[in-house]
């Protein structure tokens, strides 16, 4: 199943398998964000900064979203002492005190590389009955569990068939498009990589060739391709082309690494584009659609005439364009994007 799917879909109880590096984690925080839109609530990740006195003053307004990492889960902190009336009582920690009272996602990650058995135990428990211990209850909360097969991991392990019984168990894969389009409204969005996988969507997941494998050599993935976005939003020209290709080579491998850096080559002079359209004419495909994914990645009026232009020259690159861009935008941009979309269908309806 395709990543993407899992937007339409109830997650409760589903068990994602698939290589690590795919975007799990990212589609599970993303669903967890919809769903707090849909509700109209406020959105905590408890990963990050939260105040659970605040959540908890009114916690009917927020949606949670709570990832644990299994294999490094400890179990001894999941409650703690107090003494109350005299007895020594269990209270749960914060987090889990506002996991009790919000609506939410619970995220348990790599379940299937969990070693020790007393905590594989406590998170089959979770699976099963959404109960943490032996007093935390979970039963208003969506609990999703992803996890790698064997061919995937040296440390994961098979799951008991009882388990498996409880779970939907869904075998998920990468789409390099669906990537794309979250990709281009990312923090990491970078026009080299959203134009080179466009051009080349197998390297989006490339592994080493078993033959090559030393058990050190790196592979590309949709992680490592979000690093390299960044590194080279942080670089930019800053950086000794030999030391460029090394890291790459340390993210993506030595295969995809030569191709990928090979592509650096190409750039764009956006400001001429916005000012002479018939640039556009002079440019390498290549470019082309380090054009689009940036534009498409900063849409804006003056970009959509640009598009307008375009339309009359090459439309199969608007709708490239189109498909990506953010559908979180002011309503003056959609009015002008679905003007756009009206006139593209015009044209292509003419071209047939």
């Amino acid at each position: 199943m395709r990543l993407s799917s899992l937007l339409q879909i109830n997650i409760d109880r589903m068990l994602l398998l698939g290589p690590p590096g795919i975007g799990k984690t990212s589609i599970i925080k993303q669903i967890a964000i919809s769903e707090s839109e849909k509700r109209n609530k406020i959105f905590v990740d408890l990963n990050e900064k939260f105040s659970a006195d605040e959540i908890l003053k009114n916690p009917d307004k927020y949606y949670v979203y709570y990832r644990i990492i299994a294999p490094y889960f400890n179990s001894d902190i999941i409650e703690f002492p107090k003494i109350v009336d005299g007895y020594v009582k269990l209270f749960p920690v914060e987090v889990f005190e506002v996991l009790q009272k919000c609506e939410g996602i619970l995220f348990v990650d790599e379940i299937t590389n969990v070693q020790i058995p007393h905590i594989r135990t406590l998170f089959y428990s979770l699976l099963d009955s959404k109960e943490l211990g032996s007093h935390i209850k979970l039963s208003h909360l969506k609990i999703v569990a992803a996890g790698n097969k064997i061919e995937h991991s040296e440390d994961a392990e098979t799951l008991p068939k009882p388990l498996r019984n409880r779970l939907i168990i869904v075998n998920v894969e990468v789409d390099a498009n669906d990537w794309l389009k979250w990709y281009t409204s990312s923090n990491s969005f970078n026009e080299h990589v959203a134009a080179f996988i466009h051009e080349h969507p197998g390297y989006l997941l490339y592994d080493v060739d078993p033959k090559y494998d030393d058990g050190y050599t790196n592979f590309a993935s949709p992680r490592t391709w979000e690093r390299v976005g960044l590194l080279l939003n942080e670089t930019k020209d800053n950086i000794d082309t030999k030391i460029r290709r090394e890291l790459l080579m340390g993210l993506l491998g030595p295969i995809v690494a030569d191709k990928f850096d090979s592509f650096l080559k190409y750039n764009v002079d956006y400001h001429r584009l916005k000012n002479h359209y018939e640039y556009w004419n002079s440019l390498h495909r290549s470019q082309k659609l380090m054009a689009i994914f940036t534009i498409a990645a900063n849409i804006n009026k003056e970009w959509i005439k640009f598009l307008m232009w375009l339309i009359d020259h090459e439309p199969e690159m608007v709708k490239i364009c189109l498909d990506k861009v953010n559908t979180k935008l002011d309503m003056d941009i959609v009015k002008d994007l679905t003007m756009l979309n009206v006139q593209l269908s015009k044209k292509i309806s003419l071209l047939r």
